[in-house]
């Protein structure tokens, strides 16, 4: 299952990727009650890890990310295994495609995409769907409001 969602910033582009991957300043952006913790040392890279603890339907739900791309200032990715997680199950994959919009504005595509979830995920495909996209947009909402107070 993939959702794909698009916003523009008002902020260059070198600006808007170095903010949005900036794991350890992340809460200040995300929705109330998630919580990030850095697990690796230094500025963000591939390799890099995190632990997300946010609520999903109503129990929290951590996971353990890896940036799995981190190629400034035009892509990113993350990646959980939920086996490893709360979820016990799935692959978490989440793509983020900065372009310029203009001479102060970014475009930001972010692509999430989960597979591996067996049976359930055949079960329970809209309200994975519908919560994937939910939490992602409020994601995104964050990350732009905060960026262009900051400009």
């Amino acid at each position: 299952m993939e959702i794909r969602l698009t916003e523009t910033i008002r902020a260059p582009i070198e600006r808007v990727f170095a903010l949005t991957n900036d794991i350890d300043r992340a809460e200040e952006w995300l929705p109330a009650g998630v919580k990030i913790e850095k697990l690796t040392d230094g500025p963000t890279r591939a390799g890099s890890r995190y632990r997300e603890t946010r609520k999903v339907l109503g129990r929290l739900d951590t996971e353990i990310y890896e940036i799995t791309v981190c190629d400034p200032p035009n892509r990113s990715e993350a990646v959980a295994d939920g086996t490893k997680g709360t979820a016990g199950r799935g692959l978490f994959r989440f793509r983020i495609e900065f372009s310029p919009a203009g001479p102060h504005a970014t475009r930001v595509d972010l692509t999430g995409t989960v597979t591996r979830m067996g049976c359930l995920g055949v079960i329970a495909y809209p309200l994975i769907r519908s919560v994937l996209r939910g939490h992602s947009a409020a994601d995104l909402a964050g990350l732009k409001a905060w960026i262009e107070r900051q400009s």
